[in-house]
């Protein structure tokens, strides 16, 4: 195939046709999508391609046929008629202020209007949205296309200001509610963005809206499915294996449990993350892409806010009906992990209508649990040397157990003084983060028989029972392992169990009683 040139951060779909870039071939989808009048919104994490979505849209109903040469549609019946399109990129629409989002929704319309040779009247956003789409109808003798991308942006930008987000909120509601005014003016009208909020706020006048989020048919329409990976990237994931000297299934594999997992529906396809994918095979090194080009901070802020729970991230169920509840007053943080694309769906339950959920690949489990790390105030790169102790401690036979309580305390005096740890279960998720951080597998809350094991380390040559108490004693937590019997489960392994007893001083938060037993 040639050198394979990739589109990394590249959103604008004529630029990479007329530069010669690859272009994954989704216009069969979309062609489903273009053949219909619904209006449409589609929720997809950030850098999962939803700008070139909306870039291909506008190319497709400009009638820009040459663009398409080659591709499924080409070939397909689609008429090439040109329509006059609004196209409104949120993001950069300034935001930071109520008249700020009104002066800037104002000048983005009248814009578009001096490419029409138009000119606007009016005294809000909605009033020049309306005055636009009714000249543009009259002066085309068309229907209007118009195409919104990330609508959420101005809420997402000020969730940490909510006076700004609720103004904002009701100026976007106005602005939207518009379009269903005039939905006979209109051909084509399609919307994205990471949140989705409830059709009771922002889209509380466009309840005709058809949510493309969830649903099965389209759930590859972002991403990259490993049939595209495969025939538009094989020379370039060659040399991936070759640089990183690993046969090419092995390579396959080691994508594939990096950057494979994305579910956005309940039987939909499994997806690549696109924008870890391409710059993987540029860079030729397997670490985490996506994730450091920044977790949007509302969502550590949010986090920060309420009762951390890490353990049941790894395998969380929720109910349907959660999915639609989605109000800035009251983000849930579950739902709202899932659609920015740090959890996602791994099963689906019809008899009780229920997803589980956890975290799609290595990429996100691994740095999302580094992220949380600086929760606790501690760095990553200020508890490696700690992280890396661990490791080798645990690794060791026998189990030097008194050296792994002198590290794990000197990990947590890393912790700032004034960082409130208020529950019992605030402990254990810190504990759990940094044994996982430190590349030991590591499980919480097993169920037995008689109760659940806070957390428990299995090796190849020793097993590892953990029971955490919070200001009482680690005998007390011995004993506990004891009486119902945790360890049973393990002894057919034949192999060395430790009863591990901790108990977390809340005053001065750290271990202050360790208790170690071997079987």
């Amino acid at each position: 195939m040639g050198d394979v040139k990739l589109p990394i951060g590249i959103q604008d779909f004529e630029k990479i046709i007329a530069n010669g870039y690859t272009y994954v071939d989704k216009t069969a989808l979309i062609y489903r999508l273009i053949t219909q009048f619904s209006p449409y919104f589609l929720s997809r994490p950030r850098r999962f391609g939803k700008s070139l979505l909306v870039s291909t849209l506008c190319a497709l109903f400009s009638g820009r046929r040459d663009l398409f040469k080659g591709l499924w549609i080409d070939n397909s019946d689609w008429e090439w008629k040109v329509y006059p399109i609004i196209f409104l990129d949120m993001s950069t629409i300034n935001n930071k202020t109520p008249e700020m989002l009104e002066r800037a929704l104002i000048h983005a319309l009248k814009e578009i209007a001096t490419q029409y040779h138009l000119t606007l009247s009016g005294e809000t956003p909605s009033d020049y949205l309306s005055d636009l789409i009714k000249q543009l109808v009259v002066a085309s003798g068309q229907q209007v296309v118009v195409l919104i991308d990330e609508y959420d942006r101005a809420l997402i930008d000020n969730l940490d200001d909510l006076d700004i987000a609720k103004e904002n909120r009701e100026i976007l509601r106005r602005f939207y509610t518009i379009l269903k005014a005039h939905d006979a003016h209109l051909r084509f009208l399609f919307l994205t963005g990471v949140t989705n909020f409830s059709k009771v706020s922002v889209f509380s006048g466009l309840n005709n809206l058809i949510d493309l989020t969830m649903r099965n048919e389209f759930s590859s329409l972002l991403g990259y499915t490993r049939d595209e990976l495969t025939h538009y990237f094989s020379q370039s994931i060659q040399d991936v294996a070759t640089a990183n000297r690993l046969a090419i299934e092995s390579c396959y594999e080691q994508i594939k449990g990096w950057y494979n997992g994305y579910q956005f529906s309940k039987n939909g396809q499994l997806v690549y993350n696109p924008f870890s994918t391409l710059m993987l095979l540029d860079s030729k090194e397997f670490t985490a892409h996506w994730f450091e080009t920044g977790t949007p901070t509302f969502l550590i802020k949010l986090i920060q806010k309420r009762e951390f729970d890490l353990i049941n991230l790894e395998q969380f169920e929720i109910a349907v009906e959660d999915f639609s509840t989605f109000e800035i007053e009251d983000l849930p943080t579950i739902p709202l992990l899932y659609q920015t694309g740090y959890l996602t769906i791994k099963a689906f339950d019809p008899t009780v209508s229920t997803y589980r959920l956890g975290y799609p690949n290595r990429e996100v489990g691994q740095s999302f649990s580094t992220s949380i790390l600086r929760y606790f105030a501690i760095s990553k790169a200020s508890a490696a040397d700690y992280l890396s102790s661990i490791f080798r401690n645990v690794s060791t036979t026998p189990w030097e157990f008194s050296c792994f309580f002198d590290i794990l305390s000197e990990l947590l005096a890393l912790m700032p003084y004034d960082l409130y740890l208020k529950s019992e279960k605030h402990y254990q998720s810190l504990f759990y983060l940094i044994i996982k951080l430190a590349g030991i597998s590591v499980s919480a809350e097993v169920h037995t028989q008689k109760g659940r094991v806070d957390a428990v380390i299995e090796m190849k040559d020793k097993i590892l029972v953990f029971e955490f108490k919070l200001d009482q004693s680690a005998e007390i937590a011995i004993e506990q392992i004891k009486q119902k019997a945790y360890y049973q489960i393990y002894s057919s392994r034949k192999i060395p169990i430790y009863l591990v007893g901790i108990n977390f001083n809340s005053q001065f938060r750290a271990v202050d009683d360790w208790r170690v037993e071997l079987l």
